[in-house]
C-alpha cells in the first residue's frame, strides 16, 4: 500500500469523525427550546413564492389561516409565473388576510418574487415557507416569539420530509435529517453554515439589507446566502421545538432526489463563509475516499482494511450523530435505514458535487443557473 494515501485516508477520516462527534455532542447537550409564549402583538407577513403548485397550495393556506396567533397576520403569495391554475385556487380564498400578487414578466426566479413580496408586505416581522409544505398549527407564534425573546434577526426552523411512496422515501428522510440536524448543529457551536429555506424568520430591516445578498448568480441558495450575510453580522439562531417543525415534500424518485440535490449543490461554488466551505468540502472528501478504497481494494486486498477502517469511523459517528436528531423528530426506527444509507450517500455526494458543475437539471419547467 502507498503511504501517502494510507495518511490521506486516515488524515480525512478522522477529521470527519471529529466534525461530526461535535456536531452529535452539541445536538445531545442541547435542550429543546420552549420559548415563553407572550401576547401576541406583532403584524407579521408570512411570505410564500410559488410556481405551478396545484397540488399543494391549497393545503398550505389552509394551514397558515389556521394559526393559533392572536394578533393579525397576513399572507402574501406571489406567483412566479405558474402555468398551471395555483392562481385561480387561491383567487377562490376569502380570507382577506390572503393576498395573491402576480411578479411583473420583466422578472422571474424565486429570489426575486421573495423580494417582490416582501414589497408588498407590511409585517415588522417576515416567516418564510415554501408553497409545497405544511406547517404547525402554533409555528407563528412559536417562531415570533423566539426570535424576540432572543432578540434575533433571524431564526432558523427545523424542516422535515413527509413519508412518499417512493421506494427509498425513508432513506431519502433520514438522510435530509442529517442534513437539517448538521445545519442546526452549526448554530449550536456559533458557525451557522445551513439553513432551510421552508422554514425561517427575519426582521424586516435585516432583510431589507441583506437580500441584496442573495447571490442571484445561482437559482438556488436564497436561504443560506441570507444567512451567510446575516450571521457575520447580526444575531441567528435555530429553534429546537417540534412546535416549529415545517415538513415538505419528499421527492418521488431517485432522478428527482437527484435533480434536487444538483440544484442544492449547485451553490456552493459561490459559498464565501470559511466553515459552509470547509463542510462541504470535508464532505465530499470523505464520500470520494470511500470510493477510491473501494476501487483500490480490487487492486491490492490491502486497502480493504482502509476501507473498513474509514467507513467504520464514518458510520460509527453519523449513528452517534442520528441518535439525537431522529429522536428530535420522534424518528429514531428511521435508523434502520443507515447500512443502506451508508452505501448509497458516498455515490450521491460524489455524484452530485461533479454533475452540479456542468450538469442543470430543470426545475418548475426551467433550467437552474
Amino acid at each position: 500500500m502507498n503511504l501517502a494515501i494510507i495518511v490521506i485516508s486516515l488524515f480525512i477520516s478522522g477529521l470527519y469523525f471529529v466534525m461530526i462527534m461535535v456536531f452529535a455532542i452539541v445536538f445531545f447537550l442541547r435542550k429543546k427550546d420552549s420559548p415563553e409564549i407572550k401576547p401576541d402583538t406583532e403584524f407579521v407577513s408570512v411570505i410564500v413564492a410559488f410556481r405551478n403548485e396545484a397540488s399543494n397550495i391549497e393545503r398550505l393556506t389552509e394551514c397558515l389561516l389556521n394559526q393559533n396567533y392572536n394578533s393579525y397576520f397576513e399572507i402574501i403569495m406571489v406567483n412566479d409565473h405558474s402555468d398551471d391554475c395555483s392562481h385561480e385556487i387561491l383567487s377562490a380564498v376569502s380570507d382577506s388576510r390572503v393576498k395573491v400578487f402576480d411578479l411583473p414578466e420583466n422578472i422571474t426566479g424565486k429570489k426575486q418574487a421573495l423580494r417582490y413580496a416582501v414589497t408588498r408586505s407590511s409585517g415588522a416581522i417576515l416567516l418564510f415557507t415554501d408553497a409545497d409544505c405544511l406547517v404547525p398549527h402554533n409555528w407563528i407564534s412559536v417562531m415570533v416569539n423566539q426570535l424576540k425573546n432572543q432578540n434575533l434577526q433571524m431564526l432558523c426552523g427545523p424542516v422535515e420530509f413527509e413519508k412518499s411512496k417512493s421506494l427509498f422515501s425513508e432513506m431519502f428522510r433520514l438522510e435530509f435529517m442529517s442534513l437539517t440536524g448538521s445545519g442546526a448543529a452549526g448554530f449550536f457551536i456559533n458557525k451557522p453554515f445551513m439553513c432551510n429555506g421552508a422554514n425561517y424568520a427575519v426582521t424586516r430591516t435585516v432583510f431589507d439589507e441583506a437580500s441584496r445578498h442573495f447571490n442571484d448568480r445561482y437559482s438556488s441558495g436564497d436561504d443560506v446566502f441570507l444567512l451567510h450575510y446575516i450571521s457575520k453580522r447580526y444575531k441567528a439562531g435555530f429553534i429546537q421545538n417540534p412546535n416549529a417543525l415545517v415538513s415538505t415534500k419528499s421527492p418521488e424518485s431517485i432522478k428527482a432526489f437527484f435533480n434536487q440535490r444538483i440544484r442544492w449543490a449547485s451553490k456552493t461554488t459561490g459559498y464565501r463563509d470559511l466553515f459552509s466551505v470547509f463542510t462541504a468540502a470535508l464532505t465530499f472528501l470523505m464520500s470520494a475516499l470511500l470510493i477510491i478504497l473501494a476501487m483500490l481494494s480490487f487492486i491490492d486486498a490491502g486497502y480493504l482494511i482502509l476501507l473498513i477502517i474509514a467507513l467504520s469511523a464514518k458510520t460509527l459517528a453519523d449513528l452517534i450523530f442520528l441518535i439525537p436528531v431522529t429522536a428530535f423528530y420522534k424518528k429514531t426506527y428511521l435508523l434502520f435505514w443507515l447500512p443502506l444509507l451508508q452505501v448509497f450517500y458516498p455515490l450521491y455526494i460524489s455524484i452530485t458535487a461533479l454533475l452540479s458543475l456542468f450538469y442543470k437539471p430543470h426545475w418548475k419547467g426551467r433550467r437552474i443557473t
